[in-house]
Protein backbone atom coordinates (compact mmCIF):
# COMPACT_ATOMS: atom_id res chain seq x y z
CA UNK A 1 0.00 0.00 0.00
CA UNK A 2 1.34 3.43 -0.96
CA UNK A 3 1.14 5.95 1.85
CA UNK A 4 0.59 9.66 1.49
CA UNK A 5 3.35 11.92 2.84
CA UNK A 6 3.43 15.29 4.56
CA UNK A 7 3.25 17.20 1.28
CA UNK A 8 -0.12 15.57 0.63
CA UNK A 9 -1.66 16.99 3.82
CA UNK A 10 -3.85 20.03 3.00
CA UNK A 11 -3.34 23.39 4.65
CA UNK A 12 -2.20 26.98 4.08
CA UNK A 13 1.26 27.13 2.54
CA UNK A 14 3.97 29.63 1.63
CA UNK A 15 5.52 32.67 3.22
CA UNK A 16 2.28 34.63 3.13
CA UNK A 17 0.69 31.95 5.35
CA UNK A 18 3.71 32.04 7.68
CA UNK A 19 3.45 35.81 7.98
CA UNK A 20 -0.31 35.73 8.52
CA UNK A 21 0.06 33.31 11.43
CA UNK A 22 2.90 35.37 12.91
CA UNK A 23 0.74 38.51 12.66
CA UNK A 24 -2.18 36.72 14.36
CA UNK A 25 -0.08 34.63 16.77
CA UNK A 26 -2.02 35.79 19.85
CA UNK A 27 -5.20 34.64 18.10
CA UNK A 28 -3.60 31.31 17.29
CA UNK A 29 -6.48 29.20 18.61
CA UNK A 30 -8.85 31.07 16.30
CA UNK A 31 -6.46 30.55 13.38
CA UNK A 32 -6.15 26.83 14.08
CA UNK A 33 -9.93 26.53 14.12
CA UNK A 34 -10.13 28.31 10.76
CA UNK A 35 -7.53 25.89 9.36
CA UNK A 36 -9.48 22.90 10.64
CA UNK A 37 -12.75 24.20 9.19
CA UNK A 38 -11.15 24.92 5.82
CA UNK A 39 -8.92 21.85 5.44
CA UNK A 40 -10.41 19.09 7.59
CA UNK A 41 -9.37 16.97 10.56
CA UNK A 42 -5.80 16.57 9.31
CA UNK A 43 -4.22 19.86 8.25
CA UNK A 44 -0.80 21.49 8.02
CA UNK A 45 0.06 24.48 10.24
CA UNK A 46 2.21 27.19 8.58
CA UNK A 47 4.88 27.65 11.25
CA UNK A 48 8.53 27.56 10.10
CA UNK A 49 10.78 24.75 11.29
CA UNK A 50 9.82 21.12 11.85
CA UNK A 51 6.60 20.08 10.06
CA UNK A 52 3.46 20.70 12.10
CA UNK A 53 0.09 19.02 11.67
CA UNK A 54 -3.22 19.87 13.35
CA UNK A 55 -5.37 16.94 14.51
CA UNK A 56 -9.02 17.82 15.12
CA UNK A 57 -10.84 14.50 15.25
CA UNK A 58 -11.16 12.80 18.67
CA UNK A 59 -10.01 9.44 17.24
CA UNK A 60 -6.66 10.93 16.18
CA UNK A 61 -6.32 12.93 19.40
CA UNK A 62 -6.89 9.83 21.51
CA UNK A 63 -4.26 7.93 19.55
CA UNK A 64 -1.59 10.60 20.05
CA UNK A 65 -2.35 11.51 23.68
CA UNK A 66 -3.27 8.08 25.01
CA UNK A 67 -3.27 4.93 22.88
CA UNK A 68 0.16 5.46 21.30
CA UNK A 69 1.52 8.07 23.70
CA UNK A 70 4.84 6.21 24.00
CA UNK A 71 5.64 7.16 20.40
CA UNK A 72 5.67 10.87 21.26
CA UNK A 73 7.42 13.38 23.47
CA UNK A 74 6.12 16.64 24.83
CA UNK A 75 6.78 19.44 22.40
CA UNK A 76 8.71 22.34 23.92
CA UNK A 77 10.19 19.99 26.51
CA UNK A 78 13.70 21.42 26.13
CA UNK A 79 12.50 24.84 27.29
CA UNK A 80 10.64 23.26 30.22
CA UNK A 81 13.75 21.36 31.27
CA UNK A 82 15.69 24.60 31.45
CA UNK A 83 13.10 26.07 33.82
CA UNK A 84 12.01 23.02 35.87
CA UNK A 85 14.35 20.13 34.95
CA UNK A 86 12.78 17.64 37.38
CA UNK A 87 9.16 18.72 37.13
CA UNK A 88 6.65 16.09 36.02
CA UNK A 89 5.83 18.12 32.94
CA UNK A 90 9.48 17.99 31.80
CA UNK A 91 10.39 14.32 32.40
CA UNK A 92 9.47 11.13 30.59
CA UNK A 93 9.47 7.35 30.93
CA UNK A 94 9.67 5.35 34.13
CA UNK A 95 11.00 8.31 36.12
CA UNK A 96 7.84 10.22 35.25
CA UNK A 97 5.55 7.28 36.08
CA UNK A 98 7.17 6.48 39.44
CA UNK A 99 7.04 10.05 40.72
CA UNK A 100 3.57 10.65 39.34
CA UNK A 101 2.08 7.84 41.43
CA UNK A 102 3.34 9.52 44.61
CA UNK A 103 2.06 12.93 43.52
CA UNK A 104 -1.37 11.50 42.68
CA UNK A 105 -1.64 9.85 46.09
CA UNK A 106 -0.56 13.04 47.85
CA UNK A 107 -3.16 15.11 45.98
CA UNK A 108 -5.91 12.65 46.92
CA UNK A 109 -4.98 12.82 50.58
CA UNK A 110 -4.93 16.62 50.76
CA UNK A 111 -8.27 16.70 48.94
CA UNK A 112 -9.88 14.69 51.72
CA UNK A 113 -7.97 16.20 54.64
CA UNK A 114 -7.38 19.85 53.89
CA UNK A 115 -9.11 21.19 50.80
CA UNK A 116 -12.66 21.54 52.24
CA UNK A 117 -11.60 23.70 55.19
CA UNK A 118 -8.92 25.74 53.45
CA UNK A 119 -10.97 26.37 50.32
CA UNK A 120 -13.86 27.70 52.38
CA UNK A 121 -11.53 29.90 54.42
CA UNK A 122 -9.84 31.36 51.34
CA UNK A 123 -13.21 31.99 49.63
CA UNK A 124 -14.46 33.85 52.69
CA UNK A 125 -11.23 35.82 52.92
CA UNK A 126 -11.40 36.77 49.23
CA UNK A 127 -15.04 37.86 49.48
CA UNK A 128 -14.66 39.84 52.71
CA UNK A 129 -13.35 43.12 51.16
CA UNK A 130 -16.09 43.30 48.50
CA UNK A 131 -18.62 46.13 48.79
CA UNK A 132 -21.93 46.88 47.11
CA UNK A 133 -21.37 48.95 43.97
CA UNK A 134 -17.68 48.05 43.68
CA UNK A 135 -16.19 47.45 40.26
CA UNK A 136 -14.48 44.07 40.33
CA UNK A 137 -11.71 42.81 38.04
CA UNK A 138 -12.74 39.15 37.76
CA UNK A 139 -9.32 38.10 36.48
CA UNK A 140 -7.43 39.55 39.46
CA UNK A 141 -10.07 38.35 41.93
CA UNK A 142 -9.93 34.76 40.64
CA UNK A 143 -6.13 34.89 40.52
CA UNK A 144 -5.74 36.04 44.13
CA UNK A 145 -8.19 33.49 45.53
CA UNK A 146 -6.85 30.52 43.57
CA UNK A 147 -3.24 31.40 44.42
CA UNK A 148 -4.18 31.48 48.11
CA UNK A 149 -6.00 28.14 47.75
CA UNK A 150 -3.07 26.49 45.98
CA UNK A 151 -0.42 27.64 48.44
CA UNK A 152 -2.57 26.70 51.45
CA UNK A 153 -3.11 23.17 50.15
CA UNK A 154 0.48 22.54 49.10
CA UNK A 155 2.52 23.88 52.01
CA UNK A 156 2.58 23.86 55.82
CA UNK A 157 1.05 27.01 57.30
CA UNK A 158 4.33 28.73 58.16
CA UNK A 159 5.84 28.05 54.75
CA UNK A 160 2.60 29.04 53.01
CA UNK A 161 2.70 32.61 54.35
CA UNK A 162 6.35 32.99 53.40
CA UNK A 163 5.98 31.53 49.92
CA UNK A 164 2.84 33.44 48.97
CA UNK A 165 4.68 36.67 49.67
CA UNK A 166 7.58 35.62 47.45
CA UNK A 167 5.61 34.49 44.43
CA UNK A 168 5.17 37.35 41.98
CA UNK A 169 2.24 36.47 39.72
CA UNK A 170 2.90 39.49 37.52
CA UNK A 171 6.44 38.30 36.72
CA UNK A 172 5.10 34.85 35.86
CA UNK A 173 2.41 36.31 33.63
CA UNK A 174 4.91 38.56 31.85
CA UNK A 175 6.95 35.60 30.70
CA UNK A 176 3.77 33.80 29.64
CA UNK A 177 2.67 36.84 27.65
CA UNK A 178 5.84 36.58 25.58
CA UNK A 179 5.68 32.83 25.04
CA UNK A 180 3.05 31.28 22.83
CA UNK A 181 2.58 28.26 20.62
CA UNK A 182 3.91 30.16 17.61
CA UNK A 183 7.16 31.00 19.41
CA UNK A 184 7.69 27.44 20.63
CA UNK A 185 7.10 26.15 17.12
CA UNK A 186 9.78 28.13 15.29
CA UNK A 187 13.43 27.02 14.96
CA UNK A 188 15.58 27.38 18.09
CA UNK A 189 17.79 30.11 16.61
CA UNK A 190 14.72 32.28 15.99
CA UNK A 191 13.44 31.54 19.49
CA UNK A 192 16.71 32.83 20.95
CA UNK A 193 16.44 36.03 18.94
CA UNK A 194 12.89 36.51 20.22
CA UNK A 195 13.98 35.90 23.82
CA UNK A 196 16.77 38.47 23.45
CA UNK A 197 14.16 41.04 22.48
CA UNK A 198 12.28 40.19 25.69
CA UNK A 199 15.38 39.91 27.89
CA UNK A 200 14.07 42.02 30.84
CA UNK A 201 11.01 39.79 31.24
CA UNK A 202 13.10 36.63 30.89
CA UNK A 203 15.54 37.79 33.58
CA UNK A 204 12.64 38.71 35.85
CA UNK A 205 11.20 35.22 35.49
CA UNK A 206 14.58 33.61 36.21
CA UNK A 207 14.94 35.74 39.35
CA UNK A 208 11.46 34.67 40.43
CA UNK A 209 12.41 31.03 39.90
CA UNK A 210 15.56 31.40 42.00
CA UNK A 211 13.70 33.12 44.84
CA UNK A 212 10.92 30.55 44.99
CA UNK A 213 13.34 27.63 44.64
CA UNK A 214 15.48 28.91 47.49
CA UNK A 215 12.45 29.24 49.77
CA UNK A 216 11.16 25.82 48.72
CA UNK A 217 14.49 24.21 49.58
CA UNK A 218 14.44 25.94 52.96
CA UNK A 219 10.87 24.75 53.57
CA UNK A 220 11.87 21.19 52.65
CA UNK A 221 14.79 21.37 55.09
CA UNK A 222 12.56 22.60 57.92
CA UNK A 223 9.95 19.90 57.25
CA UNK A 224 12.62 17.19 57.33
CA UNK A 225 14.13 18.67 60.48
CA UNK A 226 10.78 18.88 62.27
CA UNK A 227 9.60 15.43 61.28
CA UNK A 228 6.01 14.39 60.84
CA UNK A 229 3.60 13.41 63.57
CA UNK A 230 0.16 12.06 62.74
CA UNK A 231 -1.62 12.34 59.39
CA UNK A 232 -0.11 15.04 57.21
CA UNK A 233 -2.45 17.42 55.42
CA UNK A 234 -0.26 19.39 52.99
CA UNK A 235 1.47 18.10 49.87
CA UNK A 236 4.99 19.20 50.83
CA UNK A 237 4.95 17.34 54.15
CA UNK A 238 3.40 14.26 52.54
CA UNK A 239 6.02 14.15 49.80
CA UNK A 240 8.94 14.97 52.11
CA UNK A 241 8.05 12.41 54.76
CA UNK A 242 6.76 9.76 52.36
CA UNK A 243 5.40 7.36 54.97
CA UNK A 244 1.87 7.58 53.55
CA UNK A 245 2.68 7.54 49.84
CA UNK A 246 5.13 4.68 49.46
CA UNK A 247 8.33 6.59 50.17
CA UNK A 248 9.56 10.20 50.05
CA UNK A 249 9.99 12.05 46.79
CA UNK A 250 13.68 12.58 46.12
CA UNK A 251 15.06 16.04 46.82
CA UNK A 252 15.87 16.80 43.19
CA UNK A 253 12.19 16.36 42.32
CA UNK A 254 10.59 18.08 45.30
CA UNK A 255 11.33 21.74 44.61
CA UNK A 256 10.58 21.58 40.88
CA UNK A 257 7.33 19.68 41.34
CA UNK A 258 6.10 21.86 44.18
CA UNK A 259 6.76 24.97 42.09
CA UNK A 260 4.96 23.35 39.13
CA UNK A 261 1.93 22.50 41.27
CA UNK A 262 1.84 26.00 42.76
CA UNK A 263 2.07 27.94 39.50
CA UNK A 264 -0.01 25.57 37.37
CA UNK A 265 -2.58 25.12 40.13
CA UNK A 266 -3.58 28.76 40.17
CA UNK A 267 -2.69 29.89 36.64
CA UNK A 268 -4.85 27.36 34.80
CA UNK A 269 -7.68 27.39 37.36
CA UNK A 270 -8.16 31.13 37.65
CA UNK A 271 -8.39 31.62 33.89
CA UNK A 272 -11.30 29.17 33.61
CA UNK A 273 -13.03 30.66 36.66
CA UNK A 274 -12.68 34.17 35.23
CA UNK A 275 -14.57 33.15 32.10
CA UNK A 276 -17.16 31.20 34.11
CA UNK A 277 -17.99 34.28 36.22
CA UNK A 278 -17.95 36.58 33.19
CA UNK A 279 -20.37 34.43 31.20
CA UNK A 280 -22.66 33.97 34.21
CA UNK A 281 -22.74 37.75 34.66
CA UNK A 282 -24.62 38.01 31.35
CA UNK A 283 -27.45 35.73 32.43
CA UNK A 284 -29.66 36.65 35.37
CA UNK A 285 -31.35 33.25 35.36
CA UNK A 286 -27.99 31.51 35.61
CA UNK A 287 -26.94 33.68 38.54
CA UNK A 288 -30.21 32.81 40.29
CA UNK A 289 -29.52 29.09 39.93
CA UNK A 290 -25.96 29.51 41.23
CA UNK A 291 -27.18 31.60 44.18
CA UNK A 292 -29.79 28.99 45.13
CA UNK A 293 -27.21 26.21 45.08
CA UNK A 294 -24.67 28.37 46.90
CA UNK A 295 -27.19 29.05 49.67
CA UNK A 296 -26.88 25.39 50.63
CA UNK A 297 -23.18 25.71 51.41
CA UNK A 298 -22.41 25.12 55.06
CA UNK A 299 -20.10 26.96 57.45
CA UNK A 300 -18.93 23.47 58.43
CA UNK A 301 -16.27 22.63 55.82
CA UNK A 302 -16.73 18.89 56.11
CA UNK A 303 -20.43 19.23 55.35
CA UNK A 304 -19.48 20.63 51.93
CA UNK A 305 -17.58 17.54 50.80
CA UNK A 306 -20.51 16.23 48.76
CA UNK A 307 -22.03 19.64 47.96
CA UNK A 308 -20.74 19.79 44.37
CA UNK A 309 -22.55 16.50 43.66
CA UNK A 310 -25.85 18.18 44.62
CA UNK A 311 -25.17 21.44 42.73
CA UNK A 312 -25.83 20.57 39.05
CA UNK A 313 -25.98 24.16 37.78
CA UNK A 314 -22.67 25.05 39.41
CA UNK A 315 -21.01 21.97 37.97
CA UNK A 316 -22.55 22.68 34.54
CA UNK A 317 -21.18 26.24 34.51
CA UNK A 318 -17.69 24.94 35.32
CA UNK A 319 -17.93 22.26 32.61
CA UNK A 320 -19.12 24.74 30.01
CA UNK A 321 -16.31 27.18 30.91
CA UNK A 322 -13.82 24.33 30.51
CA UNK A 323 -15.33 23.54 27.12
CA UNK A 324 -15.40 27.07 25.72
CA UNK A 325 -12.36 28.53 27.46
CA UNK A 326 -9.85 25.76 28.25
CA UNK A 327 -6.89 27.42 29.93
CA UNK A 328 -4.56 24.84 28.40
CA UNK A 329 -5.84 25.17 24.84
CA UNK A 330 -3.34 23.03 22.94
CA UNK A 331 -1.29 19.91 23.69
CA UNK A 332 1.39 19.47 21.00
CA UNK A 333 3.37 16.22 20.75
CA UNK A 334 6.46 15.42 18.66
CA UNK A 335 6.86 11.97 17.14
CA UNK A 336 9.93 10.00 18.19
CA UNK A 337 9.67 7.60 15.27
CA UNK A 338 8.20 7.40 11.80
CA UNK A 339 4.47 7.44 12.42
CA UNK A 340 1.48 6.28 10.40
CA UNK A 341 -1.85 8.04 10.84
CA UNK A 342 -4.80 7.19 8.62
CA UNK A 343 -3.33 6.85 5.11
CA UNK A 344 -0.36 9.11 5.82
CA UNK A 345 3.20 8.30 6.82
CA UNK A 346 4.97 11.05 8.79
CA UNK A 347 8.69 11.33 9.43
CA UNK A 348 10.12 11.23 12.95
CA UNK A 349 10.14 14.70 14.45
CA UNK A 350 6.77 15.74 13.04
CA UNK A 351 4.84 17.87 15.56
CA UNK A 352 1.16 17.10 16.04
CA UNK A 353 -1.04 19.79 17.55
CA UNK A 354 -4.15 18.69 19.40
CA UNK A 355 -6.28 21.64 20.47
CA UNK A 356 -9.06 21.70 23.03
CA UNK A 357 -10.12 25.08 21.65
CA UNK A 358 -10.64 23.61 18.18
CA UNK A 359 -12.26 20.30 19.10
CA UNK A 360 -14.43 21.66 21.93
CA UNK A 361 -15.93 24.15 19.47
CA UNK A 362 -16.70 21.61 16.77
CA UNK A 363 -20.47 21.49 16.04
CA UNK A 364 -20.24 17.74 15.41
CA UNK A 365 -19.75 17.24 19.14
CA UNK A 366 -21.34 20.38 20.61
CA UNK A 367 -24.26 22.01 18.76
CA UNK A 368 -24.11 25.83 18.78
CA UNK A 369 -20.50 25.57 19.99
CA UNK A 370 -19.92 29.32 20.35
CA UNK A 371 -22.81 29.82 22.78
CA UNK A 372 -22.27 29.49 26.51
CA UNK A 373 -24.94 26.92 27.36
CA UNK A 374 -24.45 25.13 30.70
CA UNK A 375 -27.80 23.46 30.02
CA UNK A 376 -26.04 21.06 27.67
CA UNK A 377 -24.45 19.42 30.72
CA UNK A 378 -27.63 19.13 32.80
CA UNK A 379 -29.20 16.35 30.76
CA UNK A 380 -26.29 13.97 31.25
CA UNK A 381 -27.43 10.38 31.15
CA UNK A 382 -24.15 9.12 32.52
CA UNK A 383 -22.21 10.70 35.40
CA UNK A 384 -19.01 12.57 34.76
CA UNK A 385 -15.78 10.97 35.82
CA UNK A 386 -14.52 12.86 38.88
CA UNK A 387 -11.25 11.03 39.31
CA UNK A 388 -8.20 10.48 37.18
CA UNK A 389 -8.79 9.12 33.68
CA UNK A 390 -7.00 6.02 32.53
CA UNK A 391 -4.78 5.77 29.48
CA UNK A 392 -7.62 5.61 27.00
CA UNK A 393 -10.42 7.65 28.55
CA UNK A 394 -11.22 11.15 29.73
CA UNK A 395 -14.10 13.09 31.19
CA UNK A 396 -17.22 12.20 29.22
CA UNK A 397 -20.76 13.54 29.41
CA UNK A 398 -23.70 11.95 27.57
CA UNK A 399 -26.54 14.44 27.24
CA UNK A 400 -29.90 12.80 26.66
CA UNK A 401 -31.24 12.99 23.13
CA UNK A 402 -27.82 13.48 21.54
CA UNK A 403 -25.12 11.19 20.23
CA UNK A 404 -22.70 10.15 22.94
CA UNK A 405 -19.54 12.25 22.98
CA UNK A 406 -16.33 10.63 21.95
CA UNK A 407 -14.02 10.43 25.01
CA UNK A 408 -11.65 12.95 23.44
CA UNK A 409 -14.24 15.39 22.15
CA UNK A 410 -13.96 17.00 25.60
CA UNK A 411 -10.47 16.84 27.12
CA UNK A 412 -9.76 20.03 29.10
CA UNK A 413 -7.47 18.10 31.47
CA UNK A 414 -5.62 16.22 28.75
CA UNK A 415 -5.61 12.45 28.58
CA UNK A 416 -3.54 9.34 29.03
CA UNK A 417 -0.87 9.11 31.69
CA UNK A 418 -0.39 12.90 31.67
CA UNK A 419 -3.99 13.56 32.70
CA UNK A 420 -4.02 16.61 34.99
CA UNK A 421 -2.96 15.84 38.57
CA UNK A 422 -5.15 18.53 40.08
CA UNK A 423 -8.50 17.90 38.36
CA UNK A 424 -10.37 16.71 41.47
CA UNK A 425 -8.99 19.62 43.51
CA UNK A 426 -9.99 22.09 40.79
CA UNK A 427 -13.53 20.67 40.62
CA UNK A 428 -14.04 21.25 44.33
CA UNK A 429 -12.39 24.67 44.54
CA UNK A 430 -14.11 26.01 41.40
CA UNK A 431 -17.56 24.96 42.58
CA UNK A 432 -16.99 26.35 46.06
CA UNK A 433 -15.81 29.74 44.76
CA UNK A 434 -18.76 30.12 42.38
CA UNK A 435 -21.26 29.07 45.05
CA UNK A 436 -19.76 31.39 47.67
CA UNK A 437 -19.66 34.37 45.30
CA UNK A 438 -23.12 34.14 43.76
CA UNK A 439 -24.99 33.42 46.97
CA UNK A 440 -23.92 36.89 48.19
CA UNK A 441 -23.53 38.91 45.01
CA UNK A 442 -25.15 39.59 41.67
CA UNK A 443 -22.77 40.60 38.87
CA UNK A 444 -23.47 43.27 36.25
CA UNK A 445 -21.08 43.45 33.28
CA UNK A 446 -19.45 46.84 32.78
CA UNK A 447 -20.60 48.43 29.54
CA UNK A 448 -18.11 48.50 26.67
CA UNK A 449 -15.98 45.83 28.34
CA UNK A 450 -15.44 43.12 25.74
CA UNK A 451 -12.68 40.69 26.76
CA UNK A 452 -11.41 38.27 24.16
CA UNK A 453 -9.19 35.21 24.54
CA UNK A 454 -5.47 35.72 23.91
CA UNK A 455 -3.50 32.58 23.20
CA UNK A 456 -0.28 32.57 25.17
CA UNK A 457 1.05 29.36 26.76
CA UNK A 458 -2.27 29.50 28.59
CA UNK A 459 -5.34 31.33 27.34
CA UNK A 460 -6.01 34.66 29.08
CA UNK A 461 -8.70 37.36 28.73
CA UNK A 462 -7.75 40.73 27.28
CA UNK A 463 -8.80 43.19 28.57
CA UNK A 464 -9.70 41.89 32.06
CA UNK A 465 -13.45 41.29 32.51
CA UNK A 466 -14.99 43.99 34.73
CA UNK A 467 -18.30 43.73 36.62
CA UNK A 468 -20.21 45.83 39.14
CA UNK A 469 -21.21 44.07 42.37
CA UNK A 470 -24.77 44.21 43.66
CA UNK A 471 -25.61 42.78 47.07
CA UNK A 472 -28.37 40.14 47.04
Amino acid sequence: MAFLRLQDVPGPMGWSAHYDLFRRRLDMGVVLREISQAHGDLARIPIPGAPKVLLSHPDDIQEVLATKAAMFRLFGQDLLRRLIPWGQIAIEGQVHDDNRSQLVLAMRKILSRRIPRLSLEQCQRGLAPLRDGDMLDLYQFARDVTLAMSSAALFPQAAERELTGRVDPDAFLKILSNTNAWLLGIPVVLQKMRHLAQLPHTLQMLRLRRRVHAQLRESIRLVRQRGASGPQADALTLLTDGSEIGGPLRDEFLADNMMTLLLAGYETGHNVLTWAMWEAAHREDLQTHLAEEGSRLSDDPEANNEWINTAPWTDAVVQEALRMYPSVWTLPRQSLFEYRLRDHLFDAGTIFYTSQWVTHRDPRWFPQPDRFQPERWLEAASPSVKGEADSTSAVVEKPAGRVKHHPFAFFPFGGGKRFCLGKAVFDFEAGLLLGSLFREWRLEPVQNCHPRPRFYVTMQPDPPPLVVLRRR
